[in-house]
């Protein structure tokens, strides 16, 4: 491991603590969802379904956008493939809430924290993961 990321791994943790009340912030802001703020947490609101789960991700709405195609595709190839899709933002949640296919759900991607991030993977277990971001997360990335 670089020394830049074990800088970054060792900043997070101690600023972890830290990521309710800032979410908290962002919520009464409007940029968070009060009911779905455990997810930004890695605390799912949904159980992982049984059988194979791939994971997409997409930062916020355009990145969102540019994976539906891709989830449709799955959809419809593999109508028993679990498809989970997570973004960062409020609006992303809304759109791909209303345009994902059956068998498609959304979720909240964790701050980029360690514990957050083990508490999401070790949820949804996927098999397969997607990202389609500039954005990259260390922490989420490596625990993948």
């Amino acid at each position: 491991m670089s020394l830049a990321l074990a800088a970054y791994r060792a900043a997070t943790t101690l600023l972890e603590p830290l990521a309710p009340a800032l979410l908290r912030a962002r919520m009464r802001r409007g940029k968070e969802d009060p009911a779905r703020l455990p997810e930004r947490l890695g605390i799912a609101s949904a159980p992982r379904p049984p059988g194979r789960l791939v994971w997409l991700h997409g930062a916020s709405v355009g990145e969102g956008l540019s994976l539906l195609p891709l989830v449709q595709a799955l959809a419809a190839a593999d109508p028993a493939l679990n498809l989970l899709v997570t973004s960062g933002t409020r609006t992303s949640a809304e759109l791909l809430g209303r345009r994902l296919p059956p068998g498609a759900f959304h979720q909240f991607a964790p701050v980029d924290g360690p514990r957050a991030t083990a508490c999401f993977l070790q949820h949804w277990r996927p098999d397969l993961a997607v990202f389609a971001e500039s954005e990259l997360w260390p922490n989420l990335i490596l625990g993948a």
